[in-house]
């Protein structure tokens, strides 16, 4: 089994130092998609955006984001955490500087997608550095409290965003973001272990041998947690782009009562994603932690994310609110074990960060659609319940997948060990 990286140059415990700046790398992030979610209703009568328009822009970043998820994270597997953490939030801060210098809708898409192009190697620099300093009783517990980054990114975000925008204008809440996500990478820079193992560590397989896609398509197994986080992820941009508008569409708050309503709802779900993590982890050292076991954890958290289907019925803010908390803390909690169910199940460990960044192009490309249907659907029916409707449909296809699935490792690699040995990689492994 994989020991968590303990450099002798490293002060013991310094993990939890590395595990609070990358949950605060996730906090920034997702705290800049939130301020542009709040901003949107006066951004959207700047540039004079109709509905579906407003959902286009929404989605905007993902563009870039989508399709160098993978590169990113090859980046990530060659040069390490240090560099390429430092450079994609330098990346993304600037860009979100240049939004707030943008005079046209162009050249404000444009540095959204600028924006997503620093924000793609997240998530498999967030998996990467939790597997290679966690021991394995915190791993899922540590991923999702990386992945808690996205609820205290999205309510810091929607209440400090909204209180700058309405005090100073938005363009101006975009600086600052800006400034702040420079000051983190170079405190990353200084705070990372120049010389990172987590490339070298022992995962299964020698690593004589190159990344190799072609066993990954094979595997019945990578393909369930593909699933799982495809349907997740729906919900997740779903969540995190739209749940201003609707609270101001749906309830008729003002900009600021929106950002602070949504701002508790994605903090009770981070404390609520946090305990449901912790009850699978111990549900799991109880039951027999064999392989592929968190699939059951995942599909259990995935199938609370159905309480959406709820929403429409709901007619006070308490209840919009709790139910929306309950499904943020749910996709959280699904999304952070599916991560750690991934790195349980890859054979070569060293390639995880390019193996999670080939999972997200895929679940990241299902992620971008909600935005965009959202925007169509609540055009065509002047509210938010087919919305709820679909997603929870989705998230009950994602349950499913994960509970009939996963259940085999499976490999990233092909050819010979160093010692010459062939490694077999059946289709079902």
């Amino acid at each position: 089994m994989k020991q968590s990286v303990h450099n002798s140059s490293v002060v013991p415990g310094y993990r939890f130092v590395i595990y609070a700046m990358t949950v605060l790398m996730c906090v920034i992030g997702y705290g800049d998609r939130a301020v542009l979610a709040a901003g949107m209703p006066l951004i959207g009568q700047e540039f004079g955006l109709s509905t579906t328009q407003v959902g286009w822009v929404l989605s905007s970043f993902l563009w870039s984001y989508f399709i160098l998820n993978l590169p990113a994270a090859l980046l990530l597997d060659r040069f390490g955490p240090r560099v390429v953490g430092m450079f994609s939030v330098v990346l993304w801060s600037v860009a979100m500087i240049l939004g707030a210098l943008s005079g046209t809708l162009v050249q404000f898409l444009i540095a959204r997608v600028l924006l997503g192009a620093g924000e793609a190697a997240t998530f498999s620099l967030g998996n990467k550095v939790v597997d290679a300093w966690s021991p394995v009783q915190e791993r899922s517990v540590m991923m999702t409290a990386f992945t808690c980054g996205i609820q205290i990114g999205l309510a810091a975000g929607a209440a400090v965003g909204a209180w700058l925008i309405m005090q100073y204008g938005w363009r101006v809440a975009f600086v600052v973001l800006g400034v702040v996500g420079c000051l983190w990478a170079a405190a990353w820079f200084v705070a990372y272990p120049a010389h990172d193992r987590s490339s070298t560590l022992a995962g299964g397989v020698s690593g004589g041998m190159g990344l190799s896609l072609r066993p990954l398509l094979r595997s019945r197994s990578f393909w369930c947690v593909v699933g799982a986080q495809c349907t997740g992820n729906y919900a997740n941009f779903l969540m995190m782009t739209w749940v201003p508008t609707y609270l101001v569409s749906t309830l008729h708050m003002d900009l600021l009562h929106s950002g602070a309503n949504t701002a508790i709802c994605y903090l009770a779900a981070a404390c609520l994603s946090m305990a449901g993590s912790r009850a699978g982890e111990w549900v799991l050292a109880r039951s027999g932690n064999g392989i592929g076991a968190r699939r059951r954890v995942v599909a259990f958290f995935l199938s609370l994310v159905m309480v959406v289907a709820a929403l429409p019925l709901c007619t006070t803010a308490l209840e919009i609110m709790g139910v929306l908390s309950l499904a943020m803390g749910a996709i959280i909690a699904a999304l952070g074990t599916n991560m750690a169910l991934l790195a349980e199940l890859l054979v070569e460990r060293h390639y995880l960060g390019s193996v999670t960044g080939f999972m997200l192009t895929f679940s990241n490309g299902i992620g971008i659609l909600a935005p965009v249907a959202t925007g169509y659907l609540v055009a065509a029916t002047g509210n938010f319940h087919a919305v709820f409707y679909v997603t929870a449909c989705i998230v009950l296809a994602g349950a499913l997948t994960a509970w009939l699935g996963p259940r085999q490792m499976f490999h990233a690699a092909a050819g010979r060990d160093r010692a010459g040995n062939e490694v077999q990689q059946g289709a079902g492994s």
